[in-house]
């Protein structure tokens, strides 16, 4: 009791900021999202890999890359070192992540000439799977969901022989992570 009298400019500074986190212009969102986004775009929705994507500010986007059953989109950091990327990928039938996870694998080696699993972790979260994998070129740190027909492989990469970068990385993870996918997603919709 003494201690919330001796200090009662703090308690009232304290009663003002809680009282005034509403006032933000941007609602639904607490301090720790906003803060997660900071130097990250305004979400954009891209109907080439159907995602609403949210790259680091000042990364480049490359050309899509794209077959008839994937299309991948790039953006790279300014060093060239780390990249943040959306694939968007069809697939034969519906199958769960399990099988849609395997055929990503599969793909990966045969682009770059190996697939190394480094960590597999199933996030109901997502819902989906985050891993950690090593091809001839690239490590991504991706996430991979599947729905009926479509999957998404959202990722942050590094070159594997080129240093990595740590304030780059994170930006390519948080970009990662407000990463949204599918149709529903689109705010035209």
């Amino acid at each position: 009791m003494t201690g919330m009298v001796r200090y009662p400019l703090a308690a009232a500074l304290v009663a003002i900021l809680i009282g005034s986190a509403g006032c933000c212009s941007t609602p639904n969102r607490n301090i720790e999202q906003i803060r997660n986004t900071a130097g990250l775009s305004i979400p954009s929705f891209d109907s080439d890999v159907d995602a609403v994507c949210d790259p680091p500010l000042g990364w480049k986007p490359q050309p899509l890359k794209s077959t008839a059953n994937h299309s991948d989109q790039v953006w790279l950091s300014p060093t060239g070192d780390t990249a943040y990327g959306v694939i968007h990928f069809r697939m034969p039938f519906p199958v769960g992540q399990n099988l849609a996870f395997i055929g990503f694998l599969k793909q990966m080696k045969k682009t770059q000439g190996e697939a190394t699993l480094l960590d597999r972790r199933d996030d109901p979260s997502l819902p989906g799977i985050r891993f950690i994998a090593q091809g001839g070129i690239y490590v991504i740190r991706a996430n991979l969901l599947a729905a009926a027909w479509d999957g998404w492989a959202v990722y942050a990469g590094t070159l594997k022989s080129g240093p990595i970068l740590p304030n780059e990385l994170d930006f390519a993870i948080r970009a990662r992570e407000h990463t949204r996918v599918g149709r529903l997603q689109d705010p035209g919709n």
